[in-house]
């Protein structure tokens, strides 16, 4: 056996190749090659190895010699000298293995065995440093005693490692998250500005209520319907703004509202004016910041309201029309027979001027109970059948040109570039655009012209009537549809409402518009097919 150096000249050796030991973050491999190559220099060793065990196996982690793919292998420590090191968690030497396998087998081709553990400062054994000698050789506890030391620096070095990848996965995983929950912040917000512009955007007034009755937030169309900037209307409650139920009321209709199950009712909203209108309100519980909070929609219904008022009203002047038929006209009829035999008599000038004032005054009377009779209807039974709307219009204006107020004014006929079929009663359309053209050259000017054009879309057509003259006043506009509303001395206010009925039994819609540049205009929208 060779003899090692003197125990001082040892400790210097073994004092300068620690201190040239480097640890770098990352270049775990290299550390521990340099702590088996220094160890395997200082006690004058043929290998050693740095092994790191794990659920009763072993892996090597550096050689001082290349031994190629076993550096890649997996190794069982059962029965062998690393597993009693590991097991013992002690040094163990043995100066020659073929003789001596109280703690196990050794390795072939070698015979010395020098095994100290890698404990962690917890007490933890995670790997071993082995050495080996070819011959038979005894280990001096000075020796194992600087093993033990370059295996402190080992076990050091790995768990720093194992920490260092440890905290680099904890900062990767910590960064997928802040970076998804960044994410699903922009996500929310991107979802919030859509949100928010949605509600904005929306025709319905958005109320955000607080379980104290509080307004919270608005959306732009509650302060448009009830004529408060956006600031003031946070200041006020609901009781502020809701007429139709008191404090306790309100109160009690929140509490009967479960999460998932909005509730609807029908209110009233009071302006900033002091104006009093109907509204349709649905209100849902919601979470929002934590909070649950209630989420208003309210819809303003008048229009539905005004539209049921003219439909109770449709039911009595159906009912006076019943009546009328009934009281009026049975004697209207025998008044009529008796003028009309009277025109066969010699009368005075002034007494036939009577009776043709007479006469003229029956038919109106007929006339107004034609018109009530067919507005009164409850439906408007159509009986279609299709219609090239260009001739079929063109045909009517020429039949229109002779008469009465129309034959005075110029009519522009327009027709649409291409043929356009529809399907429509034929008889109630002729009605509407009767109507409509009569309508416009009475309102101008004798020698002037009614324009009538035809435009048309993917899924419609609108036919527009134009003239001229004295502009309605906006006031007026609306009530121009109303049944029995006028603005003539001898109109009885059932030509629109008839004809607006008949366009909405086509599925139309009629609107009017009037101003003292750009004139009155009547359009009629139609679908291609009902």
């Amino acid at each position: 056996m060779t003899a090692v150096s003197s125990p001082v000249k040892q400790a210097q050796r073994a004092l300068k190749i620690l201190s040239g030991l480097s640890y770098r973050t990352g270049k775990l491999q290299d550390y521990l090659e340099a702590v088996v190559q220094g160890i395997s220099a200082l006690l004058s060793l043929d290998w050693s190895v740095v092994t790191l065990c794990e659920a009763n196996s072993e892996r090597i982690l550096a050689s001082n010699l290349d031994i190629g793919e076993a550096m890649n292998q997996v190794y069982p420590l059962h029965g062998t000298l690393t597993g009693a090191v590991v097991a013992q968690g002690c040094p163990i030497t043995v100066a020659d293995t073929t003789r001596d396998q109280t703690h196990g087998q050794g390795v072939e081709g070698y015979r010395a065995y020098l095994g100290v553990p890698l404990r962690l400062p917890t007490g933890t054994v995670i790997g071993t440093i082995c050495s080996f000698q070819t011959r038979s050789r005894a280990f001096s506890a000075e020796e194992v005693k600087l093993a033990e030391l370059f295996a402190e620096r080992a076990a050091i070095a790995i768990d720093n490692y194992q920490l260092f990848q440890q905290q680099q996965q904890l900062n990767a995983s910590l960064q997928a998250e802040i970076a998804e929950r960044k994410a699903a912040e922009t996500a929310l917000r991107l979802s919030e500005n859509r949100f928010r512009t949605l509600v904005e955007q929306a025709t319905d007034a958005f109320y955000v209520i607080g379980s104290d009755l509080r307004i919270l937030d608005v959306n732009r169309q509650a302060c448009q319907r009830l004529g408060y900037d956006r600031e003031t209307l946070l200041t006020l409650t609901l009781p502020d703004i809701q007429t139709a139920f008191e404090p306790d009321r309100l109160h009690q209709l929140l509490a009967q509202i479960a999460p998932g199950q909005p509730v609807t009712v029908e209110g009233q909203h009071r302006r900033e004016d002091g104006q009093i209108f109907p509204v349709e309100i649905s209100i849902a519980q919601i979470e929002l910041a934590g909070q649950m909070v209630y989420l208003g929609l309210a819809r303003d219904i008048s229009d539905r309201k005004q539209a049921e008022a003219d439909r109770e009203r449709l039911a009595e002047i159906g009912e006076l029309a019943a009546m009328i038929v009934h009281e009026v006209r049975n004697p209207l009829t025998t008044v009529w027979m008796a003028i009309t035999a009277m025109r066969s008599e010699a009368l005075s000038a002034r007494s036939a001027a009577r009776l043709s004032l007479a006469v003229e005054e029956a038919e109106r009377l007929q006339t107004l109970l034609n018109d009530i009779l067919l507005y009164a209807k409850p439906e408007q039974n159509l009986a279609c059948c299709e219609i090239e709307l260009n001739a079929w219009l063109g045909e009517l204006i020429e039949q229109l040109r002779p008469q009465g107020a129309i034959a005075s004014r110029r009519i522009d006929w327009q027709p649409a570039a291409a043929d356009l079929v529809i399907q429509a009663d034929s008889n109630k359309l002729k009605q509407v655009f009767i109507n409509l053209i009569t309508n416009a050259c009475e309102a101008t000017a004798a020698g002037e012209a009614v324009r009538c054009w035809v435009e048309s879309a993917a899924d419609y057509l609108k036919v527009h009537v134009h003239n001229g003259g004295a502009p309605i006043p906006p006031e007026v506009l609306p009530q121009l549809t109303r049944p029995f509303f006028t603005t003539k001395s001898t109109g009885n206010g059932l030509g629109l409402a008839i004809t607006k009925r008949i366009v909405e039994a086509h599925a139309g819609q009629l609107s009017i518009t009037s101003e003292a540049i750009a004139g009155t205009q009547v359009s009629i929208s139609l679908p291609y097919s009902l």
